[in-house]
This record gives structure tokens, C-alpha cells and sequence, in this order.
């Protein structure tokens, strides 16, 4: 899995655990919050490391993401934004379009997008 991280990000996640004592010690991760005709939604939280977590390190901030989300988020860029839209991290998934349609039962869905 590869995930790309703007300089924004890492600058905002060391900021925002700074500012939170109770994110001090806690990483990034990143998850599926959601599925739709357009594609997944994405979410960033800071969480403790599992076992089973697939990471990525940029330094200080490190990526965590379970072995499930692993195979639909590879190649996405986190960015954080301040501007009209809000305030956060954004996920862009360059692979986004593929993962669109109706796919009602998950094992049937994932097998149909990790077959494209």
C-alpha cells in the first residue's frame, strides 16, 4: 500500500496533536467511512496502532491503515485544507472512479473492485 502525505498534512497532524494532549502518542489513520454510487468516503482520525494495521511512516506522522481499507485506498494523497470548503484532511484517490457503482453485499462488491 502506498499513500501519499502533502507537507500540509504532516505540518497539520503534528500540530493537532500538539494542541490535543489527548492525541500525543497517537497515529493517523485512515478508514472507509462510507460507500455510494460515486465511490467511497473517506475519514482520518487519530487512533492507536493494531496488529494486523498496515503503516506507512513520514517521519514524525505515520499513516495506519487495516488490511481490509488497504486494498481500496493505495495511491490516495492526504491533504489538509482551510479555505470555503472547511477545515481537515482531504483523501484524494486518483483510483476513485473505479470504485464506483451499486455494490450491495460487501464480499460481493470487493471482489468485483479488486478484479478491475
Amino acid at each position: 500500500m502506498i499513500i501519499n502525505l502533502t507537507t500540509k498534512a504532516i505540518e497539520a497532524a503534528r500540530n493537532l496533536r500538539e494542541e490535543n494532549p489527548l492525541w500525543s502518542g497517537l497515529e493517523l489513520r485512515v478508514y472507509l467511512s462510507g460507500k455510494g454510487c460515486d465511490g467511497f468516503d473517506y475519514g482520518v482520525t487519530f487512533d492507536g496502532r493494531n496488529e494486523s494495521d498496515v503503516v506507512q511512516s513520514f517521519g514524525e506522522v505515520t499513516i495506519l491503515v487495516d488490511p481490509e481499507t488497504a486494498k481500496f485506498v493505495n495511491g490516495s494523497v492526504i491533504d489538509w485544507v482551510d479555505d470555503e470548503r472547511g477545515r481537515g484532511f482531504l483523501v484524494e484517490n486518483p483510483n476513485h472512479k473505479k470504485f464506483r457503482g451499486k455494490f450491495f453485499k460487501r464480499k460481493n462488491w470487493e471482489e468485483r473492485l479488486l478484479s478491475k
